[in-house]
């Protein structure tokens, strides 16, 4: 499929030292964060592209495009690979279009920022600060994520907790969209319900070449580690914090021990005392107030950094939450992965207990306050000690059946993923590529 011929051409499209041919880089620059899941470890560890093609160019993009749809190679569009479900993972080989060469900011406006696919999260932010503004959320992964794969392969992320989705309130403003076709169009999409065959496609529906994200005013976010003796002490007073409208909240994270432990760094600073359930936070608030309020609860607050290093110098508490907690957590202990699950508000210390007792140490409990629909909601990346898939698929299942909703990270399927966006992918996936060759093999329902 990739011949001698093909590879002469890429090579005359964007240089030889953009296209990528050795066996050993283009099995890592195939992969996702994939192996947090023992069960897609198996699965896909061996999966990779037969090239790698870097265009720098909307007119590079546009030609290795009409050479792969003649030719009928697959191709999968990569960012920086740092989302964790292998629905990036080239299944069928073929072309991996890696966009980070396309990293220009195009516009900043009063409350929105138009960048190309490439572009980094953290040059994003850092260029909103400059002007006064900031990113309404993003991944534990600011430092290395593209706008890009932040929109195709995302969800929320620090700063949910006000801000919700990639879903809710205007977040994602447009997109422009590169089709799969002999002729390729470059269509913008900046309708909410076109958007939702765009929002979290995984690659399957369309090549992002930029997006418009909506900004928000820049905070003066100071951060914060508190201990408590428990969990459930630790979950009501970020209950209590998330929902206190008198403060702004970016990050709101409760985690049980041992999972601080992990945390090597913060542990050194003293941060994370032995045998303590500990909140990480970044707020705007009055300290003697929060000292007060977590006092209350029986917390304490054991780690501050002051608004003047937030995202400059030292260690970002959002190096330690959401997926980064999983990632520490398997540097320690190889044998631990992760659910993706949400409780009920009204419900959640009743689910807790009821699954603290079925199950004990085999899940260790981690929750991050985010908006969902509208909604703020208490949503879990519970970790759990693999054993074997029967043991997950059972897990789940009975998660399920209390009323915790689960989003499986253990399959690479868009649509086994429960927040996808159902008709609008497929719909959007017949128009714009009607030959079928983006990302093949992430969706059961054109297998």
């Amino acid at each position: 499929m990739i011949n001698n011929a093909v590879l002469a051409q890429l090579r005359a499209i964007v240089g030889e030292e953009h296209v990528l041919t050795d066996e050993r880089a283009l099995l890592q620059q195939s992969k996702d964060f994939y192996w947090f899941s023992p069960v897609l470890k198996t699965l896909l560890e061996d999966k990779r592209a037969d090239v790698m093609v870097r265009p720098g160019t909307v007119d590079e993009l546009l030609a290795v495009i009409r050479l792969a749809v003649r030719q009928r190679i697959p191709i999968t569009a990569r960012g920086a690979g740092t989302g964790n479900y292998g629905q990036g993972i080239p299944i069928h080989g073929g072309i991996l279009l890696n966009l980070k060469r396309l990293d220009q900011i195009l516009e900043v406006t009063a409350d929105a920022m138009r960048v190309q696919a490439g572009t980094l999260l953290i040059d994003m932010e850092q260029a909103a600060r400059n002007v006064g503004l900031e990113l309404r959320f993003f991944p534990s992964t600011i430092q290395t994520a593209t706008a890009g794969g932040f929109v195709a392969g995302g969800a929320g992320g620090i700063g949910s907790v006000t801000w919700g989705t990639l879903w809710d309130d205007d977040n994602v403003r447009a997109a422009t969209v590169v089709t799969i076709e002999e002729d390729p169009q470059i269509l913008t999409i900046d309708h909410a319900d076109a958007l939702r065959g765009v929002i979290h496609n995984c690659g399957l529906t369309s090549i992002i070449l930029d997006c418009t994200l909506a900004l928000a005013p820049a905070q003066p976010w100071a951060q914060y580690v508190v201990a408590f003796d428990n969990f459930t002490d630790a979950l009501r007073c970020a209950e209590d914090l998330a929902f206190d409208d008198s403060q702004a909240n970016r990050l709101v994270t409760a985690l049980e021990w041992p999972i601080p432990s992990y945390f090597r760094q913060l542990v050194k600073d003293g941060a994370c005392p032995e045998g303590k359930a500990v909140l990480l936070l970044h707020v705007v608030c009055d300290e003697a107030m929060l000292a007060a309020k977590v006092s209350s609860y029986g917390g304490g607050i054991t780690w501050r950094s002051p608004h003047e290093n937030y995202l400059r110098s030292g260690w970002q508490l959002s190096d330690f939450s959401w997926n980064h907690t999983t990632l520490w957590a398997m540097k320690t202990d190889p044998s631990l992965t992760y659910l993706q699950d949400m409780f009920l508000p009204d419900k959640v210390y009743e689910q807790l207990a009821q699954r603290k007792a079925r199950y004990g140490d085999m899940v260790l409990e981690h929750v991050e306050f985010m908006k969902f629909g509208g909604r703020l909601v208490p949503q879990g990346l519970t970790l759990v000690r693999f054993q074997s898939p029967e043991q997950l698929a059972e897990l789940m299942t009975w998660c399920e059946s209390i009323g915790i909703w689960i989003a499986n990270p253990h399959t690479h399927f868009l649509d086994e993923d429960v927040r996808w966006n159902g008709q609008p992918i497929l719909d959007a996936r017949a128009r714009w590529d009607p030959h079928g060759l983006l990302n093949p093999g992430h969706l059961k329902a054109v297998e």
